[in-house]
């Protein structure tokens, strides 16, 4: 099998729906599956896959296990080459599986790849970036991003003033759409179910490039992500969460990454 498609979703029908109908349409020749691991949704996002995609295979949680073990139960059930992670807020565009997966047999060293992601409007969401220091966290996740938008530590971090038509080997990219080959999940586990929220993706493309793999952004492939990122005017729960995951971070690998 050339690629699992594993899609974590909680209250997502609204969403869903397209998500799957991308991934049937440009399957290709690929021989694919879909894997959608639900985390205890209460809004008809089961129904829905039961009644319109045989196609899925469903996993049924009873409660919220979030993004990374949502995954790893994901992982530990698929059978293809290569993991696609997917969020359920996406639309693939045409032949992007058949391009990220003709990459990764391509490209022998590559061990996790990303595509081009751009909102439902057409712009450019940035999704690949340098790996954060504590001055980063503050500045994405405070006021003090608004007071110092063009900060050129910011403007680094989010690479936002690199050529994102540009295949280019990277820190980290966003797991709202990432592939990872198989076999680099027996080198490396897979995500770490002890950050509450965020950063998961990062400590896993961390590992990957200490492994001696490469990370990689490329753009031939596109995707939509509706995504919305929070206010930073606010200080927010999510904003705790993403401190402390911040802080996990940094003392797992050391705080002069």
């Amino acid at each position: 099998m050339d690629a699992s498609i594993i899609i974590v979703s909680y209250n997502s029908a609204s969403f869903l729906e397209k998500c799957i109908e991308s991934i049937i349409n440009f399957q290709n020749y690929l021989d694919i599956e879909v894997i959608v691991v639900d985390n205890a949704s209460t809004d008809g996002s089961v129904e829905l896959i039961k009644s319109n995609f045989t196609i899925v295979k469903l996993i049924r949680n009873d409660q919220n296990f979030g993004f990374a073990k949502g995954n790893n139960i994901g992982i530990s059930a698929a059978k293809g080459e290569y993991v696609l992670f997917l969020n359920p807020d996406t639309i693939l565009c045409q032949d992007t599986l058949s391009k990220m997966v003709n990459f990764m047999k391509n490209t022998p060293d590559a061990g996790a790849l990303g595509p081009k992601l751009i909102y439902p409007n057409g712009s450019l969401q940035l999704s690949c970036r340098h790996f954060y220091n504590l001055r980063t966290i503050f500045l994405r996740r405070t006021i003090l991003g608004k007071i110092f938008p063009n900060s050129r530590l910011l403007r680094y971090h989010l690479m936002s003033d690199w050529d994102h038509n540009t295949t280019q080997e990277v820190d980290w990219v966003l797991g709202a759409c990432l592939m990872v080959p198989r076999k680099v999940f027996e080198k490396v586990g897979y995500f770490d179910e002890r950050y509450k929220m965020y950063f998961e993706d990062v400590d896993l493309c961390y590992r990957i490039k200490k492994a001696g793999y490469k990370v990689y952004y490329y753009p031939e492939a596109t995707v939509i992500h509706n995504h919305q990122r929070e206010s930073t005017k606010k200080f927010s729960m999510k904003t705790i969460w993403h401190i402390q995951s911040a802080i996990r971070f940094f003392n797992k690998f050391g705080w002069k990454i």
